[in-house]
């Protein structure tokens, strides 16, 4: 066969395999919670490697009687197993298949069993996120501006400076947000605008003058692993829901737009680090996002939910609907198994095969790549 024919038939024999491979990939129901009279709000789910995976929430029954729960697999999503925990989980951390933390209503927890049991390392409430960048060097993000790390895997924990500042009220700052790509850290700390705000003029008469209340956020960057921050301050008008780094030099973040008469519920930013180029890359009205991730390549996977209902802000589960992009400029829908539904579904991420989502009706999916 002459080349040019050769090459047109191998062609046409990969244009051929192209729609069989898009029909393939799909996000399939692995888990899901179904006992009668009960619910189960997964918060956070963590995937630290293709075959572990650990997903925490609560569990509530039709008295209302809440009771703390982990899901685990080992084995890639083919076997879960429920696991009850004394507190209610709000986030979750893994360093590696067996060693991971867990932030509760009332305290911070380890494993070293991959999450099939806990030992509590921390007794304060208030705390929100928690990030170790190995076994012995971690942060913990929370209210009241809770902004911490330790050295010696938690048994010590000194402020993070800058976590704090006279210019803004300490019970005002919730740092919720925090978001490593390596040594590489940005966490933001939002300032609660209801909280009065004081500005100090005079030093020497200690006099302060109220400030007009505005959404404002502290931000912290470190790009050796804590050693040394810097700070800075930035104005909001809307919360943040998630925070994401590439390796591309970008952030992804989540916001959320709390005001009913915003056209959409929440959208996705993209900032390139370094720069002031912020852009749009996903905001639709019927099409509420809850999380994003970002992938090695530069990818993107994107969960949300599809309003029931007219308005964006329906606080009732609507079908979930999960997006693909190549560029993170044009986003395509995927296919979803029909059952899922949700307010809110959370993304983990331990490869670019091997992706899961968590939503709060105590569903998890899996990416089925079609074998």
């Amino acid at each position: 066969m002459p080349a040019v024919s050769r090459t047109f038939a191998i062609t046409l024999g990969l244009f051929a395999l192209l729609p069989a491979l898009g029909a393939a990939q799909r996000w399939k129901m692995q888990y899901l919670y179904d006992e009668s009279g009960s619910n189960f709000d997964i918060r956070d789910i963590a995937c630290p490697s293709a075959q572990r995976c650990v997903a925490a929430g609560v569990i509530t029954d039709k008295k209302d009687r809440e009771q703390g729960a982990v899901v685990v697999t080992s084995d890639g999503g083919s076997h879960w197993s429920l696991y009850q925990v004394k507190e209610q989980p709000l986030s979750v951390f893994f360093l590696n298949d067996t060693l991971g933390w867990m932030v509760t209503d009332r305290g911070l927890w380890s494993t070293q069993e991959g999450g099939r049991s806990w030992t509590k390392v921390d007794n304060r409430k208030g705390i929100l996120q928690v990030h170790f960048l190995d076994a012995k060097h971690g942060i913990i993000g929370g209210i009241s501006s809770l902004l911490e790390q330790t050295a010696d895997g938690g048994k010590t924990w000194t402020e993070v400076p800058g976590a704090t500042s006279e210019q803004v009220e300490p019970r005002a700052v919730s740092y919720d947000s925090l978001a490593f790509l390596g040594q590489h850290g940005i966490i933001v700390g939002e300032v609660d605008p209801d909280v009065r705000v004081h500005r100090f003029l005079n030093r020497s008469a200690g006099e302060h003058e109220p400030e007009e209340p505005q959404r404002r956020a502290i931000i912290l960057e470190t790009m050796d692993g804590g050693k040394k921050w810097l700070n800075g301050t930035l104005g909001l008008d809307a919360d943040l829901g998630r925070l994401r780094i590439s390796k591309q030099g970008a952030a992804l973040a989540l916001v959320v737009y709390r005001d009913a008469k915003s056209p959409i519920a929440s959208a996705v930013f993209e900032t390139t680090l370094g720069k002031p180029d912020t852009r749009m890359i996903f905001g639709e009205r019927d099409r509420t996002p809850t999380d994003v991730a970002v992938l090695d390549d530069g990818s993107g996977i994107l969960a949300a939910v599809e309003p029931p209902g007219n308005s964006p802000q329906v606080p009732i589960p609507g079908k979930l609907k999960i997006f693909e992009s190549r560029n993170l400029k044009l986003w395509k829908e995927m296919d979803v198994d029909y059952r899922a539904v949700a307010q809110a579904a959370v993304i983990a991420v331990a490869d670019p095969s091997h992706i899961w989502v968590a939503t709060d009706t105590g569903a998890i999916l899996g990416l089925d790549n079609g074998g």
